[in-house]
């Protein structure tokens, strides 16, 4: 009888153990069903509160954290929303429509924030990408229904990039505001881009006339889109350090004042033998020069005698404009070539803006220290 007693009580006590056990599991469930449905219900209460339009094709919210790390949508595969930002900004005339330019890589789109270019939307495939820049405070502090961050995945970003390996993230901006303030230090040198229309010799030209410290660019109707994808990126932030017109009259230059420079390698007269196809007697390899003007190496010329100096440089395919060298002739300009050697024609518009702007900026200098030992000199008397 005690035998069974004793059997009868362990196996009842295990029981009672083992019921216990149930029911807290089950409670656990209970409470990780509650906590996952209540997360469910906050994140629902965040989606609603994002503006229907921009609700297509979003998977999850995720707000601001300790870190500072600003809100974000996590966007779907089949979210609409980067294609449909692509198309607001696929040309020029929808570019301008829609205030939008595609600014793609950490570089560019840091560029812009340091200049207060402000952005629209700006995606990107991972955390790390978006922590590596240094974003101002009131882009960190937007609410999830304020929120430009989109979380997307990698292959939709590389999808639209027009590189061959993107870096993950790109942003839409709008187009920047000009200062037409004269920058501090900069040197009194205006170059007038004629007829560039290769994208990335363009982007190339911005960089190197930013490098000199020039006082500004102009660009002139006929030369490529200065906010196209390619000039952005040739441009290494150009866009966002000088004072750049883009778009302008040669009948808008009425006012201009300065020494006028063309960079033009037709040596001499406007034929050059050397260069004539014996059939056709046509000059094959440059577009001759439509109006005689004084020329002279690079080298020689005096660009302090009256400043500031305007330089007119050309693309390599279409050359200087026909207006180009009357702006010039009414001015008294003159023509400057730069000596090639072993039969070639020309430089791409990059390279010979770089030789002529450093050679402007190595005389502006020289003259600089000339006056300030003269300075010095008088002072010392």
């Amino acid at each position: 009888m005690k035998a069974i007693g004793s059997s009868f009580s362990v196996n009842f006590r295990r029981a009672l153990c083992n019921n216990t056990t149930i029911r807290t599991y089950l409670s656990d469930i209970k409470q990780s069903d509650t906590k996952g449905s209540n997360k469910k219900q906050s994140n629902n209460d965040l989606l609603n509160s994002i503006k229907p339009h921009a609700r297509s094709g979003v998977l999850s919210v995720v707000e601001k954290d300790d870190n500072g790390f600003p809100s974000y949508l996590i966007l779907k595969e089949t979210s609409p929303l980067l294609s449909q930002a692509m198309i607001s900004i696929k040309n020029k005339k929808r570019r301008q429509q829609n205030n939008g330019i595609l600014l793609e890589g950490k570089r560019l789109i840091q560029d812009a924030l340091n200049a207060s270019v402000k952005p629209k939307q700006i995606f990107f495939s991972q955390k790390r990408v978006l922590e590596n820049l240094c974003l101002p405070e009131e882009l960190r502090d937007l609410p999830v229904e304020s929120t430009i961050f989109y979380k997307t995945p990698y292959k939709m970003i590389q999808l639209f990039s027009e590189t061959e390996t993107s870096q993950g993230i790109m942003g839409i901006f709008e187009f920047p505001t000009i200062d037409h303030r004269v920058r501090k230090k900069s040197f009194p040198i205006t170059v007038i881009c004629d007829n560039i229309r290769e994208p990335g010799n363009l982007g190339a030209v911005l960089r190197t006339v930013t490098a000199v410290g020039a006082s500004q660019i102009i660009l002139m109707k006929g030369c490529t889109d200065l906010w196209g994808d390619k000039v952005l990126r040739a441009g290494c932030g150009a866009h966002f350090r000088m004072k750049i017109l883009s778009d302008v009259s040669w009948s808008n230059l009425q006012n201009i004042k300065g020494q006028v420079c063309l960079a033009d390698n037709n040596l001499g007269s406007n034929i050059d033998d050397s260069n004539t196809d014996e059939d056709t007697n046509v000059n094959v390899f440059r577009k001759t020069a439509p109006i005689e003007l004084p020329i002279a190496p690079y080298y020689e010329v005096d660009y302090c005698k009256t400043t500031p100096l305007i330089l007119i440089i050309g693309g390599e395919t279409h050359g200087l404009s026909d207006e180009g060298y009357e702006f010039a002739k009414k001015r008294k300009g003159i023509r400057i070539n730069i000596p090639l050697e072993n039969g070639i024609e020309s430089l791409n518009s990059a390279t010979a803006v770089g030789i002529l702007c450093f050679e402007v900026r190595k005389q502006m200098l020289n003259l600089i220290k000339s006056e300030q030992e003269v300075d010095e000199i008088e002072q010392a008397c």
